[in-house]
């Protein structure tokens, strides 16, 4: 019997708030944070007026905030993040992972925000974990991907290379953005859900 599998996004789908944010914060503080989007402010600006990709603005954000870091403390931070990213988490959205658990489907989140914190997440839920990697360099973070950003047609790119699609019989896509456009059309239209839970 083969199973079926179904395919999650993360921010606005399953929370409801942005995580990378949240997790920037945690990681460098409050004043750290502030000063580092104030100085980075032409890039965000010029992300939301579609002049940068978001691929771009977001790896010279991280770069900014990470670069450095030591890998074992910043994995040791992502882990000690998970308490407050759990707060996020749309109840809706728990409901319908435990669901699809309860029916014997594989459950995968794919996400444009960094594996490194969401996967203590993923761990406790026990499902799959597709996200935007972060380069280790001798160490320490190089401040750069060490993947595409995971959105977009890359999602869908992420997830072929994990998974024989062919092999399950049913597949269900949960988005809620244009990132999540291509993700969406790996499933029949009624096993795609957009902006589903409140």
């Amino acid at each position: 019997m083969r199973e079926n599998i179904a395919f999650f996004d993360f921010d606005g789908t399953m929370t409801h708030k942005d995580s990378l944010f949240l997790f920037v914060r945690f990681l460098v503080g409050k004043r750290g944070f502030y000063w580092g989007i104030f100085i980075h402010l032409y890039i965000l600006l010029g992300y939301l007026m579609g002049i940068l990709k978001n691929s771009y603005a977001k790896e010279r954000l991280s770069g900014y905030f990470f670069k450095g870091y030591e890998s074992k403390e910043f994995l040791d931070k992502c882990e000690k993040f998970l308490p407050i990213l759990k707060t996020t988490l749309k109840e809706s959205a728990l409901k319908k992972i435990y669901w699809h658990k309860k029916q014997g489907h594989k459950v995968v989140l794919v996400s444009a925000s960094f594996e490194e914190y969401l996967r203590p997440l993923c761990e406790e839920l026990k499902i799959d974990c597709i996200g935007t990697i972060l380069e280790i360099t001798n160490g320490r973070l190089s401040g750069k991907f060490a993947s595409l950003n995971c959105y977009g047609k890359e999602k869908v790119n992420r997830i072929q290379s994990k998974y024989v699609l062919k092999d399950y019989t049913q597949i269900y896509a949960y988005g809620d953005s244009e990132g999540d456009k291509e993700m969406l059309e790996l499933a029949p239209l009624e096993n795609r859900f957009y902006k589903f839970f409140k």
